[in-house]
């Protein structure tokens, strides 16, 4: 009989509670929101982020972003300073980082810091003779983003998240040349893979 006891305590104690890499991996999060561009050719916009994260048990995160804007842009026309020429447009962010949780309970505090690309179209007017040509040029651009956020735990695979953010162009160029700065805030929902 003791035997049998003390058999069931050491198995007891070899059962492994460890969380795996598949529940520390965050499927890809869908969240919605707003970003406003400090630069004059660009309004304000929906912003689609979509980002993957992988949360280490000592509570750092690393995480991939793929998010998609879109704005109206407003640019000046070529040919005549008194012209502007406006529309659509879409561009997208594809960003790499790290960051950290602090826990307080079931409600969580985050912040990250990621690097990469922005992808977007800028507007470039042709003129030969008496014919104006339109064309939207592919171009990219380095990127730095800031954000902070707030997490509720629901239950432990469901988490309701709002983020702000800060994202800044590294170099002044076409639609960023007055300002490289953008702001926004995100909210959505994250799970374990």
């Amino acid at each position: 009989m003791v035997l049998l006891f003390v058999a069931n305590e050491v198995n007891g104690q070899t059962d492994s509670t460890e969380i795996s890499d598949l529940e520390r991996t965050f499927m890809p999060t869908v969240q919605m929101g707003y970003v406003h561009h400090g630069t004059s050719q660009l309004s304000g916009g929906l912003m689609t982020q979509t980002s993957l994260e992988y949360r280490d048990i000592s509570n750092f995160v690393f995480r991939i972003n793929y998010d998609a804007f879109n704005s109206n842009m407003k640019v000046d026309y070529p040919l005549d300073a008194t012209t502007t020429y406006t529309g659509r447009t879409t561009f997208s962010d594809l960003i790499i980082g790290a960051g950290y949780r602090f826990r307080f309970g079931k409600e969580y505090v985050t912040n990250y810091l990621q690097g990469g690309v922005k992808f977007y179209g800028f507007p470039i007017f042709n003129v030969e003779d008496a014919t104006i040509n339109f064309d939207m040029n592919s171009r990219r651009v380095g990127l730095i983003r800031y954000s902070l956020g707030y997490e509720y735990e629901i239950n432990s695979k469901l988490f309701l998240t709002f983020e702000a953010h800060t994202g800044y162009v590294v170099k002044p160029v076409d639609f960023w040349e007055d300002n490289q700065w953008s702001f926004g805030a995100t909210i959505g929902m994250s799970a374990p893979i």
